[in-house]
């Protein structure tokens, strides 16, 4: 899955600035687990559906841009300003990656 992730950050054409695909999981990991520490439910439910990543493809990075939007959108009372920030910063890696803009 690594060579698959390089092949993608290659794809892009990745500056300094933006995060490799890998880089991306790390931050969702991140923020996952401050979640689970602190048992903030809301911000969980939306971001299940799309992590663990389901799918290294295309559509899999699809389901993890949802899922982050609706955690942006559904779940902004329970995080702290710090997570919006990053969740922000990930939906437009992410997109990036989806829409290869």
């Amino acid at each position: 899955m690594a060579n698959l992730f390089s092949r993608i950050a290659a794809s892009l054409n990745l500056t300094a600035m933006e995060q490799s695909p890998e880089n991306i999981l790390e931050s969702v990991k991140a923020l996952v687990d401050a979640w689970c520490a602190r048992r903030c439910l809301s911000a969980l439910r939306f971001i299940l559906p799309g992590y663990p990543l389901p799918s290294p493809l295309t559509d899999g990075w699809a389901e993890l841009l949802k899922a982050l939007e609706d955690v942006s959108a559904f779940a902004k009372n329970g995080i702290t300003e710090e997570e919006t920030q990053t969740v922000n910063q990930l939906i437009g890696s992410i997109s990036r990656i989806v829409y290869r803009r």
